[in-house]
């Protein structure tokens, strides 16, 4: 009996540091929580109730990047944001560390959430990622917001002059951007028959001035099945309208609509001509 006890005590303090109190920069209250896999311990954060929202960050990013998001969002969201190995709070092994990493342990994550379904905003890094779950966990996916990302590292998907910065990775002196900015010189392409099997319902945003080429944001867009895309007016990769965002993020509660123009003008063009 005394040998129970002690287990029961020990898992409730264990259980008990898993989750703390915190709040955001603006004075939103939620939890933080630390995930462990076989190869990361995670940091992330739950603040609201309601549908689940999970965002990922880009590069150099982590949980407190969405914070300015959050008033805007937590009477309608149950929003997760969760910091991506090498970045914020999580631990960070370089040597195993790229994009399918990353997806492979986000997608332990998502099923140690335990939900039928999640919605997703992927930015940047959190958008290849978003788009990586979008192929490899579609039953485990409602719909995904993804914005400024590319499938693959050259002159035809980013600007000239940020491929070049990404590729000088090695004469970062600070070893943490380093390692992450190592993390975008190292991209994989994606392949894309692999875009072309995301069949759940996709809001493709990029900004006018983006890092990402618009062409390339267009060029994914004509291969996604069933995909909105949205291009935000005088926004470059930073997202300096926020607004913006928080309009498409609420879009994503609502149901997914793409209206052809093409079908309403062949329904009016029988009306009129009587064909």
């Amino acid at each position: 009996m005394k040998r129970i006890l002690l287990v029961f005590v020990s898992v409730f303090f264990v259980t008990q540091a898993l989750s703390q109190k915190t709040t955001s920069s603006n004075m939103i209250e939620g939890e933080s929580f630390e995930f462990t896999t076989q190869h990361s311990t995670l940091h992330y954060e739950k603040y609201g109730s309601g549908t689940p929202l999970l965002i990922l960050h880009g590069n150099g990013g982590s949980t407190k990047s969405m914070y300015r998001l959050l008033p805007d969002l937590v009477s309608e969201y149950e929003v997760i944001a969760i910091d991506s190995p090498c970045h914020g709070q999580s631990s960070c092994n370089e040597n195993l560390l790229s994009y399918e990493f990353i997806a492979q342990e986000i997608t332990a994550f998502v099923n140690e959430l335990g939900y039928d379904k999640i919605k997703i905003w992927g930015h940047s890094d959190g958008g290849i990622v978003a788009l990586m779950l979008g192929y490899t966990i579609p039953g485990k996916i409602d719909r995904m917001l993804v914005s400024g990302a590319n499938t693959r590292l050259d002159t035809t998907a980013l600007l000239p002059g940020i491929v070049e910065m990404i590729n000088r990775y090695d004469e970062i002196p600070m070893p943490d951007m380093r390692v992450q900015v190592k993390l975008m010189a190292n991209q994989k392409p994606i392949p894309d028959s692999k875009i072309k099997e995301i069949s759940i319902p996709v809001t493709l945003m990029v900004g006018d001035r983006d890092a990402v080429r618009i062409e390339h944001t267009l060029e994914m867009f004509n291969l996604l099945p069933n995909a909105n895309l949205c291009v935000l007016p005088g926004t470059s990769h930073f997202l300096e309208n926020p607004g913006y965002v928080i309009t498409q993020l609420q879009q994503l509660n609502t149901p997914f609509r793409s209206p052809s123009t093409l079908d309403v003008v062949q329904q009016i063009s029988g009306q009129i001509f009587q064909n």
